[in-house]
Formats: structure tokens, sequence, C-alpha cells
């Protein structure tokens, strides 16, 4: 479940709202329930026991539904203690197993401030996460997809009264303001209350993305079935992206210089990178994987995080993928691979074997690849980031 916000932070950004409708939309979405009072706000998830999690502002709700209010707040002070007092254990379980690891001293004093943190941290005041059984709803009412950014911006900036106004208003004022409020980036995790841990599923999934933030876990870097460790291939496989082209002549003449020194691969990537992390005891490995599609002149960067478990085997977390266009002129990318040392001896030999045009696409594959992998950096750097600044965030789930 968790971002189901991260999803709705960077909701459709690029949709705009052009052709809206002229009849006035509702700034807001709306939760009516059968005991007749409408919750204003949006939803954030919809959790596996039939439970409709609604983000509403605490001084709306106070103001609106005073009943509901005193309701909600108190029941939300006791759930927060009960909350916070199983991850003080958790975390005093994780940290004696950590210890009797031997980890360093640098992780296990992550881990103790992490704790002081969490036993420190403040109540928030601005949203509260209210719990619906979907017997209670009568009736859902979402918003049109970009307006669900502009609720969000409009939230972050606490815009008074947003419950009571038209969505098209907030659009005028944002855009008297000079404000895109389509490519505003935004995070409200720190507005939303603590979250408690569904199950342990999701337990391992908050501590190995806090394991991998805090440099304790693995990148790994590929193409085909080969992943070494990207602090031992900090620059593309380029060797590997030729070898791709399915010419022999080509592929005798980088496999010596392939990092592990064309080693056999595994037969299946996923068993390889579960084998590597096990080997190095981490708590998460993270994969990146180049795919070429030349037949169909692009190149394709995939992109993973796992958690590793107890018997060895990874639990997935999140993934992503882009592909790009080969064809198209990448000038800086292609002189960067054109002045890689591995290559010059390499490209003498190609010109006598008369494969040069097949050279000339692999330069361009890789170019493709360098700009993807940039991509793919920046996607999940947002991913890590919005996911690890509280380890008592919204959950990941299943």
């Amino acid at each position: 479940m968790r971002l189901c916000l991260i999803a709705l932070l960077s909701w459709l950004a690029t949709m705009g709202v052009a052709g809206a409708q002229t009849k006035k939309s509702p700034a807001v979405e709306t939760l009516s329930l059968k005991s007749g009072e409408d919750i204003k706000g949006f939803r954030l998830a919809q959790t596996r026991n039939a439970t409709v999690l609604f983000v509403v502002q605490r001084s709306w709700l106070k103001k609106a539904l005073p009943a509901k209010f005193d309701l909600f707040a108190s029941k939300e002070s006791d759930r927060d203690k009960a909350i916070l007092g199983d991850y003080l254990k958790r975390m005093d379980l994780w940290m004696e197993k950590e210890q009797a690891a031997n980890k360093p001293r640098a992780w296990l004093d992550s881990l103790k401030s992490e704790r002081k943190l969490l036993e420190e941290s403040k109540p928030q005041t601005q949203l509260m996460v209210l719990e619906f059984k979907n017997s209670e709803v009568r009736k859902y009412t979402p918003l049109q997809p970009a307006y669900k950014q502009l609720l969000l911006v409009a939230l972050q900036q606490r815009v008074e009264n947003i419950e009571g106004r038209p969505a098209q208003d907030l659009d005028a004022e944002f855009r008297e303001a000079k404000m895109d409020w389509l490519r505003e980036k935004i995070s409200l995790v720190d507005r939303l209350p603590r979250f408690g841990v569904e199950n342990e599923t999701d337990w391992i999934k908050r501590k190995a993305l806090f394991a991998y933030s805090r440099e304790q876990g693995l990148h790994l870097q590929g193409s085909g079935e080969l992943l070494v460790d990207a602090r031992d291939n900090k620059k593309i496989d380029l060797m590997g992206l030729v070898q791709q082209l399915g010419k022999n002549a080509l592929g005798d003449l980088f496999k010596d210089l392939e990092p592990g020194g064309g080693r056999a691969a595994s037969s299946n990537w996923l068993q390889q990178a579960a084998k590597i992390a096990d080997e190095k005891k981490v708590d998460a490995v993270r994969v990146t994987r180049v795919v070429p599609e030349l037949s169909a002149g692009r190149m394709t960067v995939e992109d993973a995080i796992f958690a590793r478990l107890e018997d060895g085997s990874l639990l997935p977390i999140w993934s992503g993928k882009i592909s790009g266009d080969i064809t198209q002129p990448r000038p800086r990318a292609e002189a960067q691979i054109r002045s890689d040392p591995r290559l010059s001896e390499v490209l003498k030999q190609v010109e006598k074997l008369g494969l040069g045009s097949q050279m000339e696409q692999a330069i361009k594959a890789g170019a493709a690849t360098l700009e993807l992998q940039a991509q793919a950096e920046q996607s999940f750097s947002t991913f890590l980031r919005e996911n690890t600044r509280r380890l008592d965030g919204p959950p990941l789930g299943n």
C-alpha cells in the first residue's frame, strides 16, 4: 500500500486540465456515509480487510463534524501509543539481532538513532487518516485525475477552505500566482500520522529500504544474465551490449573485457542476484538490468529492489521500466562511449573485420542506455527518498 499516497503525489502530472467541463468541479473527494455525513478529503487506500483509509484536514473535520472529530481524535491518540510501542519493541529486537551478527558500529548507531527519532517524534497537526468499513460507505465520489494533483498542491500550500471551493477557483488562484501546479513536487508524508506495521512482510520491506538508504544494501548492474556489483562496474557494460548484436566475432573480442572475465552466468538473473545478496549478507538488493531490443530499435532499462529473506530468497519491493529509441542522436553520450579506454584497441580490430556498422549500432545503443540509466536513477532516488523519510510511514503492503 505504501505509498498509495506516493502514487497520488505524482498522479498523471502531464494530463493537465485542458478540456475540463465548464461546470464547477469540487476540489476534494467525498466519502458519503450511510449514517448521513459527507467526509471531505481524498482516499488514500483500500486495505485488504475491506477498510477505506480516507485523509481529511484536521481543521475541517473539527469545524464541520465536531462529534466525529472528537471520536476519531480519541481513537487516534490510543492508536498512536499502541503503534509506537510496537515500533520500539521491533527496533529493540532488530538492534539485538544486528549486534549479535557483529554488524558495523556505524550501522548499529543508525538503528539507535532511528529508534530515538521514533520515540521522540511528535504527532502532526494538519492531516488525519480516518478508517471506514466498506459497509459504512454509501458512495465514494472521486476527483478527475488531474485535479488530484491540484488538491495535493493545495494541501501542501495550506490553502484555506479547500473543502468548500471549486477546483477551477484553485486552478485560477495558482495560475495568477504563476505556479505551475501540474509540475509541483509534493511530499505530504510528514503531515500524516504514524502508521502501524501491517504484517511481517511489511516490516521486512520497511527494514530493507531503511537499510539500503543507509548503505547497507547492494546494487547489482548488468545485461543479459550477467550481474556485477555496481561499485565494481561504474560504467555501462558496453561489451555485453555488443554481444547482444549476435556477432560471434565481436563477442569474442569483447569477452575478455567483460567485468568478471567472462565467467559463466546463472541461468536466471534473479537467482543470481539472490545468491550474491546471500553471500554478502545484505538486507536489500537493487538490480538494474539493460535489456537490448535492437530489432525494435530500442533499449530498455529495468530497475527493481528486493528484500532478502532469511531463507535467501528475494521479496519484491518496487520495480520500474523505461525504454528509449536508439536512433535518436545523443552526441554527448556517444562521445563519452567513444572515449572509453577499453574500446580503443577493440575499435581498431573492428575496422579490420569490416564490422563498423555493428559497432556504430552498439555505440548508439550504449548512448541510449546511458541516458535511460540516468532517468532510472532519478526515478529510484525519488522512490527511495519518499519511502524512507519515516520508518513509521504508510505501509508498502504485499
